[in-house]
This record gives structure tokens, sequence and C-alpha cells, in this order.
């Protein structure tokens, strides 16, 4: 049993780092790219316990607390790996566009 939930653990803390890496993706195109990447006190909106629930979904009982603890630095990670690949893309898209000659 105790290696159920441990499998069960790391499975949602990898959930957490992939829900981050797609809110990234997502905020490279609002973000400003000089603006440094930190992490925030918040996942998906929520707090660290309202995380660790939205995660904890239809299981029995309450999430574990190293889920409160853990799963924001989780998708802090990937929120910053999201965000740094897709900065990558566009970056990448930028240099590869042609400039439009001006109408003159």
């Amino acid at each position: 049993m105790a290696e159920r939930s441990a499998s069960t653990y790391r499975l949602l803390l990898e959930e957490a780092q992939e829900l981050g890496r797609l809110d990234g993706r997502w905020a490279a195109a609002f973000e400003p790219l000089e603006a440094p990447i930190e992490p925030g006190g918040r996942c998906l909106g929520r707090t660290a316990a309202e995380f660790a629930r939205l995660l904890w979904e239809d299981r029995p009982g309450n999430p574990p607390s190293g889920l409160e603890l853990n799963a924001p630095s989780w998708y802090a990670t990937g929120f910053a790996e999201g965000l740094a690949a897709r900065r990558a893309e566009l970056q990448r898209t930028d240099h590869r566009v042609p400039s439009r000659p001006a109408n003159g």
C-alpha cells in the first residue's frame, strides 16, 4: 500500500509540474521577454491548499500534507520551463519571418 501511495503522490507532483508547463507556455504570449521568471504564491489562481485539493480530485480523504507543501514548487518549476521553452520558440520564429518591404 505504501508503494502505491508513493506512486500516486509522485504522479500528482508530476501533474502539478505539467499544469505549470502548460500555464507557462500560455503566459509567454503575455509576459514581456525581459520579465524575470519568478515563482508565485498561487497555482492556477489557487492557494497551495486549494491546488492540492484540485490535484487530489475525487480521492477519498484529504490530500497528504506534503502535496500542499510540494505541489506549488513543482508547478512553479513547470511554469518556468514552459515559459522559457515558449519564449525560445517565439524568438526562433521571429528570426525566421522575413520583414516585408515597405510600400513606397
